[in-house]
């Protein structure tokens, strides 16, 4: 009788192991595939960004329009897979003009990166406002 429970409880310890590592792998799996969808939807986004002021300063009307196209998807894919603070950051971003030629719009895409690199878990020590407008706008920090 002892051996017969004994057997009993280690298959079902089998199983109920087998079920919880599917489980928990399924949901490693879930995890994964979603930050890699929003890495490619911020990728895509600064890409087209970069490509459309590229094209409206050269005065190619076709590429631009081409790159706005992709930038429109990309932020759509930011709005279904971003974290809730990012897409709010976008938001403002869009609501202050998204022309990047004015300092509320230069603030608020900043804002938007920094908020970007937070999502993806990077763990920084100061804020970064002025080193990340200084590197994408050449904008150059007060300091004292």
């Amino acid at each position: 009788m002892t051996v017969a429970i004994a057997s009993l409880l280690s298959i079902l310890g089998v199983v109920v192991g087998a079920f919880l590592q599917n489980y928990l792998a399924r949901q490693n799996n879930e995890a994964k595939q979603l930050l890699e969808s929003r890495n490619q939807a911020y990728i895509d986004f600064f890409e087209a960004v970069s490509l459309v002021v590229s094209a409206q300063r050269l005065g190619k009307k076709e590429q631009e329009l081409e790159q706005l196209a992709k930038l429109t998807h990309a932020k759509t894919r930011i709005c279904m897979f971003g974290e809730e603070q990012v897409v709010k950051r976008l938001a403002t971003f869009w609501a202050a003009g998204a022309t990047l030629e004015t300092e509320s719009e230069i603030l608020a895409f900043t804002r938007f990166v920094i908020d970007i690199r937070k999502s993806l878990g990077l763990q920084d020590k100061g804020f970064l406002n002025a080193e990340v407008s200084q590197l994408l706008f050449a904008i150059k920090p007060l300091r004292d």
